[in-house]
């Protein structure tokens, strides 16, 4: 019987709220049955309008990339495709590209936007803690630079390419923010959440910042007020626009963290703010 079932609240454990144990090797044991994955769809026989297909990129980390190209590009149009880098979500400690909820937002985005989706699976904590999620993405965006892969070789457009990620894939395009037992598996051991890449009022995140304005990057920031998280996104705008940077924000009334991947009919007013933002760049 349940707690719900007893009358009982819950448990705030919050290893047991992500399903996860801790190994005495310091490994987390997940429950593999806790989120669905989808595999790639890359057989243009098969009726769908997205195709998406796995390439590894760096074998000796099992790190790789799942890409997806709206099957209309394969019609024979000229015009190449802007390219838009994806971190999927999961607190640096759980899923990947193939887990259902981001491949179908990824998708739906390839085929709302018109656009490549290239989403990049990076090594996870606490077996791999940060900044090891971070290098893989340098190193994922190297890869894209100077890939041979066909289809980003024939469609993508590389003068056009966007930076985007969901909840600690977020952090990844820059270091926002995600719950406190994901930092502490996340973040280097005896590290707190005044690290750098947690804070970005610590360490080099002024320099950082400062940095970004520089090379005059935009970026988007968007969520909700039904986010724990919202105050920490809502400050991380106003610091950027006090350094500097080129930023544009986009929240929404209720709603909850991670909305748009959990239901895909929300993503749709996302799409619209993305195809926008993206369009007033060109």
């Amino acid at each position: 019987m349940s707690d719900q079932t007893k009358g009982t609240p819950p448990s705030n454990d919050p290893y047991k709220l992500l399903e996860i144990s801790l190994n005495p090797d310091g490994s987390l044991k997940r429950n593999p049955n806790r989120f669905s994955n989808t595999p790639a769809t890359p057989d243009q026989d098969q009726p769908v309008p997205v195709l998406s297909k796995d390439i590894t990129i760096n074998q000796s980390k099992s790190t790789w990339a799942r890409i997806f190209l709206p099957r209309q590009q394969l019609l024979g149009t000229s015009n190449k495709l802007p390219v838009i880098v994806y971190f999927h979500g999961g607190g640096f400690i759980q899923c990947s590209v193939s887990t259902t909820g981001f491949h179908v937002f990824c998708s739906n985005m390839a085929l709302q936007l018109r656009a490549i989706v290239v989403s990049v699976d990076y090594r996870l904590a606490p077996e791999h803690r940060l900044p090891a999620a971070y290098d893989d993405s340098v190193e994922a965006l190297y890869w894209i630079k100077t890939t041979q892969e066909e289809w980003l070789k024939q469609y993508m457009d590389f003068n056009t390419c966007s930076l985007m990620g969901t909840s600690s894939g977020g952090n990844i395009v820059y270091h926002a923010g995600v719950s406190d037992l994901s930092w502490e598996l996340a973040l280097p051991i005896g590290a707190d959440r005044d690290h750098e890449y947690c804070n970005p009022t610590s360490g080099k995140g002024p320099t950082l910042l400062e940095n970004l304005a520089s090379i005059g990057w935009r970026v988007l920031v968007t969520g909700c007020d039904g986010d724990p998280l919202i105050d920490r996104q809502v400050g991380l705008v106003k610091l950027m626009e006090e350094k500097g940077v080129k930023v544009v924000s986009h929240f929404r009334a209720g709603e909850h963290h991670g909305v748009d991947v959990s239901q895909p009919a929300k993503a749709e007013a996302l799409f619209l703010v993305l195809k926008d933002f993206i369009s007033s760049a060109s």
